[in-house]
This record gives C-alpha cells, structure tokens and sequence, in this order.
C-alpha cells in the first residue's frame, strides 16, 4: 500500500512534463515589416520615335531644276524645298484662263439677247419658243463658266506645285533626287523628319503590365541620363510575336534626339516583401507572421517562387524571418530580439 502514494506522485510529474513538451514555444526571430519591405523597379527597353518622319514627293511631273536644302538643315514649315520645271504648267494655267474669259464673254453676250428677247416677246415680235432657247444658252453659259473656273484653279494649283514645300519643321535627313532627273508625279525629293514633336514608344511584358498600371512616374534612360515622361496612351492589345503591350509616352520638359534608344524606367508603388521569406503549406504559397505569440501563415494568391512577395498588411507587422522552416500555421512562439 505504500506504493500507491509513489505512483501518484511519478504520474503527477510525468503529466506535468509531457504538457510542458506539448506547449513548448519555438524560438523565432522576427522583424517588423517596414524595415524588409521594398518597392520594385522595373524596366524595359524603349525608343524615341518622331511622330513625322516622311518622304516629301514631287506634286507634279517635270525636270527638278532646284534643290534648296542638304542633309542636316532645318527648314520651317511652308519652306520652299525643291522646284521643277514649270514651264508646261504655267502654259496650262494661261490657256485655261483664256478659256474662261472666252467662255465669260459668251455669257455676258447671252444675257443681253435674254434681255433683248424679252424685250421682243413683250411687242410680241418672237415666240416663247424662241426665249427659252435664249434663257437655255444662258444657263449652259453659267455651268460652263463654273466648270472652266475650276479647271483654272486646278492650273494654278500645279503651278504652285512646282515648288514642294516642307510640310511641318523639321530637319533634312536624306536628299533622295538629284538636279536635273525627271520627276514623276509622286516620286521622293528629300526625306523630312519632325525633331520637335517626339514621342517614346516601349514594349511592356504582360508580366508587367500590374505594376507599370500602377506606377505614378516614367522615364528614360538614356547615356546615364533620365528624361522624366508621362504616359499618353497604353495599347489595348496584345503583339503576338513580343507577348507585349506598346506603351507610348511625352516628355515633360528636355528630351534627347529622334532614334535614341533607352531604358524605360517605373517603380511599383506596391510594397513588396523579399522572395526568400516565401513558404509553402498545404500547397498554398505566403509567409509567417507572429500574432498573439503564434505563427500565422499569410496566404499570397499570387506569389511566385523566386519572386517578392506582394505585401498588404500593416507595415507594423512582425514578419518571421527565421525559424520559419518547420513552423505550422497556429505553433507558438518564442521571439528574440525584435529588430
């Protein structure tokens, strides 16, 4: 009987130590979120495109006989670029003209017999007959008339053809025709490009497309130089052969020259927590918290292997930083020195 009391008391310890061993903490090391948290740059490669750049033609036949400008000059828009033999125009022009006032002429006779005739009809010396043929010749002299004026003003518009002039400012990068070539209707003279109006246009991954949605500023690098921008239009399609959307953009104030080529520059304004902190249970990926002394396991939908982490919690939070391996979702813990 003496043994009974012995046994109790060894039972009593062995609880006492088991439960010790099932409520025993793990020992952690976490740091508060805002000292791990980190904000993305991204990039891509990018150009800057003119929104003009174009093969000036002739406007009209003939045999070039001046060419005013050389790769590298500026000219202003309405600047006489080039000229053409306008002999044949000009002959044109004076031959259409001559038309009309034969043609007015006509009209002008045709109205005094209308009047006359109506003068006539009244003292009943012609019929009805005889007055709508006269007011018949002057309607066809009217359309006549109208139909001649416009082949005048086609005449002089080729005679102002013969000069070609620069469609917008810009600057000559290419002198495609020489002095003294027959020119047709349509063929290049020189090569134009707009340098004031430029535009940045870039390639952006789909991978990207979230964060660069997101960003607030974009710029350029170019030669260790950043241009600041701002986004103009963001395409909504797909090109099958990049897997890319086209971004385009404007300068705010300076820009580089027509055909640079860069970096495009944004920073993702959504914090981000480093990739090694990414764990996965129960086939889910996220990371460990501490809450009330346990671990919690934050699930991230969208996290991927080797990627940061998306991070929309309290930058108060502790984040486990190590110790995290063989915890579970719910395990108590221990921490040191809070950092």
């Amino acid at each position: 009987m003496k043994l009974l009391p012995t046994l109790l008391i060894m039972s009593f310890f062995c609880v006492t130590h088991i439960t010790n061993i099932s409520f025993a903490s793990i020992l952690i090391t976490s740091k508060e979120a805002s000292k791990l948290l980190m904000f993305p740059a991204r990039s891509s490669p990018a150009q800057v495109v003119a929104l003009n750049q174009s093969l000036i033609p002739a406007q009209t036949s003939g045999v070039l006989i001046k060419l005013m400008v050389n790769v590298g000059d500026k000219v202003v828009k309405g600047e006489v670029l080039a000229s053409v033999d306008c002999d044949i125009n000009i002959l044109n022009h004076r031959a259409q003209l001559a038309t009309y006032e034969q043609i007015y002429s006509q009209l002008l006779f045709n109205k005094r017999e209308l009047v006359r005739g109506r003068t006539l009809l009244s003292q009943k010396n012609i019929g009805e007959a005889t007055l709508d043929r006269l007011k018949n010749a002057v309607e066809n002299s009217r359309a006549l008339i109208q139909s001649q004026k416009a082949a005048v003003e086609t005449a002089s518009l080729n005679v102002e053809r013969c000069n070609t002039k620069a469609p917008y400012n810009g600057v000559i990068t290419a002198r495609i025709a020489s002095l003294g070539e027959m020119l047709s209707v349509g063929r290049p003279i020189v090569e134009i490009i707009e340098d004031n109006r430029l535009e940045v246009s870039a390639k952006i991954a789909l991978s990207d497309v979230v964060s660069f949605n997101q960003a607030k500023n974009y710029t350029i690098e170019i030669a260790e130089t950043n241009y600041p921008m701002t986004l103009r239009a963001f395409l909504p399609f797909i090109k099958s052969n990049t897997r890319s959307r086209e971004a385009r953009f404007i300068f705010i104030d300076q820009h580089p020259m027509a055909g640079s080529s860069g970096r495009l520059r944004w920073q993702s304004p959504i914090a981000y927590l480093p990739a090694h902190l990414l764990q996965k249970r129960d086939g889910e990926n996220g990371y460990f918290i501490t809450e009330n002394n346990k671990a919690k396991f934050v699930t991230v939908e969208s996290a991927e292997e080797g990627r940061p982490i998306s991070f929309n919690l309290s930058h108060n939070t502790q984040i486990i930083t190590e110790g995290r391996h063989g915890l579970t979702d719910g395990d108590i813990v221990s921490t040191g020195d809070k950092t």
